[in-house]
């Protein structure tokens, strides 16, 4: 009987230390054998496999179906931004100007970030080597698809006689990333993909992050305020300089680039550091989850009524703030309530419908406006409904054929 005490005991305890309870504190000998005795028996009267699970779950593992699902929700909330089909002549003003705001789909997968990237890689960042492998995984998860979809809308502006307007130089900022950083350029080739070149910069800057929130927590609110006034400097020292609106305009650096929007980031952060420490399971109710939805809802209903005509509410000063500052806190608040919390919502987000979108939606985001989207429009239908659908079947396509595969021979090299 003690040697099955002990073997259930030796499966289980890697999975204690890895939790914060246990980096708390330091057991003498003698509590460690009573712990050892203590863990053995009550592992004999109870299902081992459901207790490592409910162990595994507070230590917070790195894979949230949930979070998955909403990654299809994000992205679908960007693509009707982009292709809004409720025309105020038909639908109202406030439906119009409501779905306008729906870029909101950018700041949810910037929050997601910040707070993946923080649980997964915040620990490793001590350990000897890991920045190579850090690297390398993410750009197999991004890479791969982006170049692809970059060079095919490139070669399609070829063959239609645009390369003057989108020449080689372009096609090589593209490619690189680089023309996130430059006004005039950020919206050619794959236009969503600016968004791209934010993500890369916060990736590179992360284990710097990491490094300098390991000496003080709150950091994590100096760090952003530093970052926007590293852009602001920028703004001052550039928009003067007629180089391809490089920083040219507050505007700009607020909206499109990584010092602008640093604060989304360490709202996920700030929720992984929470969140990674604590020992709480999953419980009935849903005051997190349901505060948060509305304070997102509330404040998009804010922004749409900030807009000009035919304009996001992005485009005012207040429409930044509070895009920028005060909607990420709600997205953070929100994310901790489904992952804590047992709701309908999670169970819907957490479906295989759900989570299978929601892993395609890297490359749906890819191609859900630019050559795939007038492929589908201008030689197969106009239908609203069936290019959306057309859309995610490629999408589908291109993530189970190529985007996956591509991801795990890089992470293997």
């Amino acid at each position: 009987m003690t040697a099955i005490w002990a073997q259930k005991y030796d499966k289980i305890l890697p999975l204690l230390k890895n939790t914060g309870f246990w980096q708390k504190v330091t057991f003498s000998r003698l509590q460690q054998k009573l712990l050892k005795s203590y863990l053995g028996h009550l592992l004999l009267k109870l299902d081992n496999r459901r207790l490592i699970m409910d162990i595994e779950n507070i230590k917070g593992t790195n894979y949230f179906s949930e979070l998955t699902g909403v990654r299809a929700i994000a992205v679908y909330l960007v693509y009707l931004h982009h292709t809004n089909p409720f025309h105020a002549e038909t639908f109202g003003p406030f439906l119009n100007r409501l779905v306008k705001e729906f870029h909101i789909g950018v700041s949810i997968f910037f929050v997601l970030s910040g707070f993946l990237i923080a649980l997964k890689y915040f620990d490793q960042s001590n350990q000897k080597n890991w920045f190579k492998k850090y690297m390398q995984n993410r750009i197999a998860r991004v890479y791969p698809m982006y170049f692809l979809i970059t060079t095919v809308s490139f070669l399609a502006l070829l063959i239609q006689n645009k390369q003057g307007e989108h020449s080689l130089m372009v096609y090589l900022m593209n490619i690189s990333f680089l023309r996130g950083f430059f006004d005039d350029l950020k919206f050619t080739l794959v236009g969503q993909g600016w968004s791209l070149t934010v993500e890369e910069l916060f990736y590179i800057a992360a284990p710097l992050l990491f490094l300098l929130l390991k000496k003080r927590k709150w950091f994590v609110l100096l760090l952003p305020l530093s970052l926007i006034l590293t852009g602001c400097l920028l703004v001052e020292i550039f928009n003067g300089i007629d180089f391809y609106g490089f920083f040219s305009n507050y505007s700009f650096m607020f909206i499109y680039t990584f010092f602008g929007r640093c604060f989304e980031f360490f709202c996920g952060i700030a929720l992984a550091l929470y969140f990674k420490d604590q020992i709480t399971k999953e419980k009935k109710g849903s005051e997190f989850t349901s505060v948060g939805l509305a304070i997102m809802i509330l404040l998009v209903v804010t922004m749409s009524s900030l807009g000009a005509q035919g304009q996001s509410g992005m485009q005012h000063v207040f429409g930044i703030a509070i895009n920028n500052f005060l909607l990420p806190v709600s997205i953070a608040l929100f994310f901790y309530g489904l992952m804590r919390e047992k709701t309908l919502l999670k169970k819907i987000l957490s479906s295989p419908l759900f989570i299978t979108m929601g892993k395609a939606s890297y490359t749906f985001y890819l191609i859900h406006v630019g050559f795939f989207y007038m492929l589908i429009h201008d030689h197969f239908t106009t239908n609203y409904v069936l290019i959306f659908l057309g859309l995610n079947l490629i999408a589908l396509l291109l993530w189970y054929f190529v985007e996956e595969p591509a991801n795990k021979v890089i992470r293997k090299l």
